[in-house]
């Protein structure tokens, strides 16, 4: 049992009523001394732990729906999301006629708040609001709530006094509505709506993969004059929709897409996104200057992602005066890398007898100081043991933001170690903007953010500053020159500019691996 922090009791506090005595009868005597020293001492790590076990042991028991709600209340104080989800979905599943139902289906709904799951909260809330049952005090928190949602998402709601408005075009249903959700993350606290002076009310619209949803949403938007610009869209088979949309209507608008020509839409369509070419780009540069790697081998899936990662890096390694010796493509889904790993370097078989045994001896003839493996984690885990196997030494393990994951060690293990990645952000690391981030991002959310968050973060905070400052309705051709000003702007993911075609240019991160821990790259 992790140890509750002091500095959550606050928080505690504020958002539990104090049932001692009220609800006293019908409890045993364990649990009523449990309820007592919570109400007294506060949430210690002893006694949460104690109330753990009596639940474990009475899962039907008397007024365990009031020890889930508590249980609850302190997980999500201590910013242990998913702990406080099933209690809270406990009570409302398994005690339906509880009185602590409708505190629990409150809680629930702040949490889904807070982790940006706004449709989620709002459906929720909504019976709590007109439940006659339900106390006054609760209804009236429900009520303001759902008004906090309204300010911030598709529902119609009295704009936050104020501020200027910016639009978040993201997936919320369907196959990616998680990556919509992380997004909103990153736009919600730019926008400073998390209690820490909020800077622009964020209107969210539905974009998922169907451009129609693209252009309605910009069409919409574009139409309320408090609007200053727009965030997203995230998915490529919208982006142009979204971009040529904005563009006439002439409203700014930063995409997270990586959509090929984008910004090509017009002087209007900016993006911010980790892109295919920076990521070529950045890790040749390293392993060439840094590493001093001279000779490289490919090894790459035929899908699009690896296709033209592999395509971009052997390029940028070229420019920088060195060679590629071989490239081996190889199916997705593949599980059996020997026959590539062979080709790639040049695999000689010798056999010998070593007694009764027939022992093969495998070495390498193709000289080739560095490998480039586009692909992600789960599929470089089955790749980098081959190496091992075939007596292949001294070749640099490098790939792309995919690797970037502690799934890669737990499964590859001492095979990875030293490898070099690149990736649009690291939580971990010591740059001002990105540790400042992090930080607050942890203090909402309770976990570690990744690059959507980052990115979509980056693009409303850019977005906010160049609006701010103006009296009534923005000036958007005014906002679109000062986005295009913007030079050496701190952000989450460092510092960002914005090129002379519009895309965002900023200093990616090289990560390597180093004693089994994913940490930036010297150098970098």
């Amino acid at each position: 049992m992790k140890k509750i922090l002091p500095a959550f009791l606050a928080l505690f506090l504020m958002s539990s009523v104090s049932y001692a005595g009220f609800f006293s009868f019908g409890k045993s005597d364990e649990l009523l001394r449990i309820f007592e020293t919570l109400d007294t001492r506060g949430p210690d790590a002893n006694t949460v732990e104690e109330l753990e076990n009596y639940v474990e042991r009475n899962p039907r028991g008397d007024s365990v729906d009031e020890a889930l709600l508590r249980l609850g209340r302190i997980y999500m104080a201590g910013k242990d999301f998913e702990r406080a989800e099933r209690s809270f979905q406990k009570v409302i599943e398994d005690f339906p006629s509880s009185r602590f139902k409708a505190d629990s289906m409150y809680e629930l709904g702040r949490l889904w708040y807070m982790e940006g799951r706004l449709r989620d909260a709002r459906v929720i809330l909504e019976p709590i609001s007109s439940d006659g049952n339900a106390t006054l005090s609760l209804r009236a928190r429900a009520e303001r709530l759902i008004r906090d949602i309204d300010s911030v998402n598709t529902f119609a709601g009295a704009p936050y006094a104020g501020a200027i408005a910016i639009g978040a075009l993201l997936p919320l249903k369907g196959d990616y509505a998680q990556f919509g959700e992380d997004a909103l993350k990153g736009i919600l606290l730019a926008a400073g709506v998390f209690g820490d002076g909020q800077k622009a009310e964020v209107i969210v619209r539905n974009v998922g993969a169907d451009p129609v949803s693209a252009t309605n949403a910009v069409n919409e938007l574009s139409g309320d004059l408090n609007v200053a610009g727009l965030v997203g869209p995230l998915i490529s088979s919208t982006a142009f929709e979204a971009a040529n949309s904005a563009q006439k209507k002439k409203i700014p608008v930063i995409t997270l897409s990586q959509r090929e020509n984008v910004t090509g839409a017009g002087d209007y369509v900016f993006r911010n996104f980790l892109v295919p070419g920076a990521q070529a780009a950045s890790l040749a540069d390293y392993s060439t200057r840094q590493l001093g790697r001279k000779r490289f081998g490919i090894l790459y899936p035929r899908n699009n992602y690896g296709s033209e990662l592999a395509k971009l890096f052997e390029i940028e390694v070229k420019k920088r005066g060195a060679e590629v010796i071989r490239v081996v493509p190889y199916e997705q889904g593949n599980t059996d890398f020997s026959a590539e790993i062979k080709r790639l370097f040049g695999i000689q078989v010798k056999e010998h007898k070593d007694g009764r045994r027939r022992v093969k001896e495998y070495n390498p003839t193709v000289n080739i100081d560095a490998l480039y493996i586009p692909d992600f984690y789960d599929t470089v885990s089955l790749i980098a043991p081959y190496l091992g196997y075939y007596n292949i030494k001294g070749v640099q393990l490098l790939g792309s933001n995919g690797w970037n994951s502690p799934k890669l060690i737990e499964q590859a293990g001492k095979d990875v170690e030293g490898a070099v990645f690149v990736d649009g952000f690291f939580p971990g690391s010591a740059r001002p903007g990105s540790a400042e981030f992090t930080r607050r991002f942890r203090s909402v959310y309770g976990r570690d953010p990744g690059v959507i968050e980052a990115q979509a973060y980056d693009a409303a905070t850019v977005l906010i500053a160049a609006a701010e400052g103006k009296s009534g309705a923005p000036d958007r051709e005014a906002l679109r020159r000062k986005l295009n000003g913007i030079r050496d702007f701190q952000v989450a993911t460092g510092v960002l500019s914005f090129g002379p075609n519009r895309e965002a240019v900023k200093k990616l991160f090289i990560l390597t691996i180093t004693n089994g821990h994913i940490v930036e790259a010297p150098g970098t």
